[in-house]
């Protein structure tokens, strides 16, 4: 297996060649039918090349050489009290790994693949702290126009492994690199509403919504925060907003339904909530309209 670019499989995008042919591009074909020992002959040769981008090119192989044949199974623990399980290399592959990799990066430091791929290798291993740094770098040497976009996947990535605290500080790194981008400032407020800091998450929410007025999860995430915080009025205005702007497709999915018991037990309107819980709940979490039934008389 390869590190990846895009995927969990890649660190760089090869052409398929015939093995014998000797020629650098050759290595990833060899590292994927596992000819661990050819891929390192191959590629050492070219490690002194004349030409930066062999150097840069024979590095990225070196580093899938160190990891081939070392795979690993990672177990952490979350910030959630539960834990996961994924594939990952062993620490002394991950070690050699990085070596090479940072000397790639060295050498070729607009080429996103090795930049990725470290980045990679520090997320699979659980080494968030160097993670940290490592985007740190990166952002202050890549200068693709691709950025910040490119970096913001890693968000969605660690919030799945329940790494919120990880995913706020890769947040503020790329916030202190690309100010005011919108996506950004929301990632930040929507990893403290997981850290259960509610009030914290506001301030960047706020801001997020009047840097990008029509998004309808940076609207929500902000009505939600007022929820937790009891600011009923505040919550109410941006519910609507949020619930009246075309639905993000990462907006969660039994919204309609949260609003309506916010409606029920925030607002206390259960004859408003029952049509909106009809509409929208399930039958046992209707609870406005088991509330409005007038009980039967004997």
């Amino acid at each position: 297996m390869r590190i990846g670019i895009f995927t969990l499989a890649a660190i760089c995008a090869t052409l398929p060649c015939a093995a014998q042919s000797g020629k650098l591009s050759d290595w990833g074909k060899l590292i994927d039918d596992h000819q661990c020992e050819a891929a390192k002959s191959l590629c050492t040769k070219f490690a002194d090349s004349a030409n930066i981008a062999e150097q840069a090119e024979a590095q990225k192989c070196l580093a899938n050489v160190a990891l081939c044949g070392h795979d690993a199974i990672q177990l952490e623990g979350d910030d959630a009290g539960g834990g996961n399980m994924h594939g990952s290399y062993t620490p002394e592959a991950i070690d050699q790994a990085l070596v090479h990799l940072n000397l790639g990066i060295k050498l070729a430091p607009q080429d996103l693949s090795i930049h990725k791929g470290r980045l990679y290798l520090l997320e699979i291993s659980g080494r968030y702290n160097e993670m940290i740094k490592a985007l740190d770098e990166s952002c202050s040497l890549y200068k693709g126009k691709d950025a910040p976009d490119t970096w913001l996947p890693y968000a969605p990535e660690i919030a799945d492994l329940g790494h919120f605290e990880v995913g706020l500080e890769l947040m503020k790194v790329l916030d202190r690199h690309y100010p005011n981008t919108p996506d950004i400032v929301a990632n930040i407020g929507g990893f403290l509403l997981m850290m259960k800091k509610p009030a914290d998450a506001i301030p960047y929410l706020q801001q997020s919504v009047q840097l990008s007025p029509q998004d309808s999860l940076n609207a929500w995430d902000l009505a939600r925060a007022y929820d937790y915080t009891d600011q009923i009025e505040l919550a109410e205005k941006w519910y609507q907003k949020a619930l009246s702007l075309p639905q993000d497709q990462d907006m969660v999915g039994d919204a309609a339904c949260l609003y309506a018991e916010f409606v029920e037990t925030k607002l206390n309107d259960r004859n408003r909530a029952c049509p909106l819980e009809k509409k929208s709940c399930p039958v046992k979490e209707q609870t406005a309209c088991a509330a409005s039934t007038p009980a039967k008389s004997q």
